[in-house]
């Protein structure tokens, strides 16, 4: 999935005036998660769990998207797998979309894109994480988004992990966050994004936790 597309949903769109497109989550594949107590997001799939500020709900991340955008975002997918060589060359696994408040415009939001590894691609050695984190996250941010810093290597949950912090060229308080790391042969990209109280969020996504989940 192209990331400048997820900033698309989180913010170029976001102030349309209409009711957003709320998912009910008895029609959610296992692998999208759960949300309980209305802040608290589970990923069975990667045995994730990040406790969230404000109220979340699931949303379609296409609903801002025209048809005529969907149709070339198809059109690009399918034309990248017919050439596609490399460890994201597959299906996307994982494919959700979260934001709070319900209500639009939307405060934050967050988005969560994974892709099962073949065993080639689990060999850290030869295939280290952060190649793989720049191309989800430098390799596809688009125009209008600028990195504030280089790709930075942290823990996240205890687990390895790349963060990238970006703002928009236009409007520099719209802030996002972007972690790419691996859990049970995914690699995964949770995009964090806040039109204000970043920091919070920011501070929320770091206190993520994984258990019993292998690499």
């Amino acid at each position: 999935m192209n990331f400048s597309n997820l900033f698309c949903a989180a913010f170029l769109c976001i102030f349309l005036a209409f009711p957003p497109q709320l998912l009910d989550p008895r029609e959610m594949p296992e692998n999208k998660g759960s949300i309980t107590g209305g802040n608290t997001y589970h990923n069975p799939a990667l045995n994730m769990t990040v406790t969230l500020p404000g109220e979340w709900h699931f949303f379609d991340r296409t609903m801002y998207s025209s048809a005529e955008s969907k149709q070339k975002e198809k059109e690009m997918l399918e034309r990248t797998q017919a050439t596609c060589k490399g460890a994201l060359c597959g299906p996307v696994e994982i494919d959700v979309a979260l934001q709070s408040p319900s209500a639009p415009p939307p405060v934050y939001a967050m988005f969560l894109t994974a892709h099962k590894l073949s065993d080639e691609y689990q060999n850290r050695e030869r295939h280290p994480l952060k190649e793989l984190a720049k191309i989800m996250s430098l390799g596809s941010l688009g125009d209008n988004w600028v990195p504030e810093g280089d790709l930075t290597a942290i823990q996240f949950g205890g687990r390895p992990a790349y963060r990238l912090i970006v703002h928009h060229k236009r409007n520099t308080t719209a802030k996002g966050f972007l972690y790419v790391s691996d859990s049970n042969g995914q690699v995964f990209l949770l995009l964090g994004t806040a039109l204000k109280g970043p920091e919070e969020l920011r501070l929320a996504l770091e206190r993520i936790s994984f258990t019993n989940a292998a690499h």
